[in-house]
């Protein structure tokens, strides 16, 4: 039976109390059941990185990963190096659907957060 996973690509940061909130995010993304493998992977800083995170669900018998960038800006990792992590991994496993979805600043919600956050401080 095919498997779908989801890999949540971020940046990572030496210090480790960084990440906490990425991994509550996570963490709730995995309660809804929406794919049957979630993963992270890091760009720098930690473990695991994101080619072996993709490796890891392949590994579970994934057939579809989809990868999200939680990032907030298309900057250089956005638009060259995470395209080019999952070419490299649909080289290594041409068998499995690889897709990327859009980092996260590209949401209106993102947007509106801003708004909200910004008009709380002025009271």
């Amino acid at each position: 039976m095919p498997k779908t996973a989801l890999v949540v690509m971020v940046h990572g940061s030496p210090r480790p109390a960084s990440n906490k909130e990425m991994f509550r995010v996570v963490d709730a993304v995995k309660a809804r059941h929406a794919f049957d493998i979630v993963e992270v992977g890091f760009m720098e800083c930690n473990e695991p990185t994101i080619p072996d995170a993709l490796d890891s669900c392949i590994a579970q018998g994934a057939t579809h990963v989809t990868a999200v960038p939680y990032f907030l800006h298309t900057g250089t990792h956005v638009a060259d190096d995470l395209p080019t992590l999952l070419d490299e991994a649909q080289a290594r496993h041409p068998k499995v659907q690889f897709s990327m979805g859009r980092y996260l600043g590209a949401s209106e919600v993102v947007t509106e957060v801003l708004a909200d956050r910004a008009a709380a401080v002025r009271g």
